[in-house]
């Protein structure tokens, strides 16, 4: 944590408890950072690296951890606790007076951003990696359930997965909780959005292109002056190509939200 960095609590609208780290501002401007699943609001250092990037420009930067993961309160991964973190953050941000604001999401962070975006009329440009923006996909289980947690999955029990955290021993799931993009069209999801979006894919590993290639066939239902990226050599991760990544996402920020 650096000097100008605060630990904070916020109350997320389901009535838990979110860790948080902000970074002030200079002016009106500043940055919501959503990480991905079984991640938290550092994302293995990634997410330091564009917090630093992000406040070198002047804007404010806030990290969450979503609810169920870090810090943050939650026992069961929740789609509608997620959304109303999302959006407990950037009434943080309101509250503040940061009146142009921007959403980077990664994976998980993307879809929830996605979803709270046309909600929010400060939210001026989002930032994407590793985005999913296809349509609903129901009670499919995660991708990434071995035989004996796709059995507990479909006997609608809790599924602990195991995370790599200091603060976690493991995330849950479970096929009863809402799943975030359990419904709708790919049309309806991108359709929603009026604000400018760069999404950043790699292209390298199964699901990264898989994610790539459903993002290239819905480019034509992003907003106008949306960009999609494709990073040679990138996994769905971006561990190996974070100056790739932060160099896009500056570029982007710096254009579309100029810090005062």
């Amino acid at each position: 944590m650096t000097s100008t960095e605060t630990e904070l609590r916020l109350t997320s609208g389901w009535g838990g408890s979110l860790a948080t780290t902000f970074t002030p501002g200079t002016g009106d401007t500043a940055v919501l950072l959503l990480h991905g699943f079984l991640s938290d609001r550092r994302a293995g250092g990634r997410f330091d690296r564009l917090a630093a990037e992000y406040a070198a420009l002047g804007h404010a930067v806030l990290r969450l951890d979503l609810s169920g993961f870090g810090e943050s309160d939650g026992e069961v991964v929740d789609a509608d606790h997620l959304l109303a973190d999302a959006h407990a953050g950037l009434d943080h941000l309101d509250s503040l007076g940061y009146t142009r604001q921007v959403v980077h999401g990664q994976s998980l962070g993307s879809a929830i951003a996605l979803r709270v975006a046309p909600r929010r009329p400060r939210v001026h440009t989002l930032v994407l990696t590793g985005a999913l923006t296809g349509a609903g996909t129901g009670d499919t289980p995660y991708p990434f359930l071995d035989d004996a947690q796709l059995a507990a999955w479909y006997r609608d029990e809790d599924v602990p997965l195991a995370v790599d955290s200091p603060t976690r021993t493991h995330v849950v799931v479970n096929r009863r909780r809402p799943k975030l993009g359990a419904d709708g069209t790919q049309a309806e999801l991108l359709g929603a959005v009026s604000v400018p979006v760069l999404v950043i894919h790699g292209d390298t590993g199964a699901q990264e292109q898989a994610l790539a290639a459903t993002t290239l066939a819905g480019e034509h239902l992003l907003p106008p002056g949306s960009r999609v990226l494709v990073v040679p050599g990138a996994t769905h991760t971006f561990y190996e190509s974070q100056d790739a990544v932060a160099a896009a996402a500056v570029e982007w920020v710096r254009r579309h939200v100029p810090a005062d």
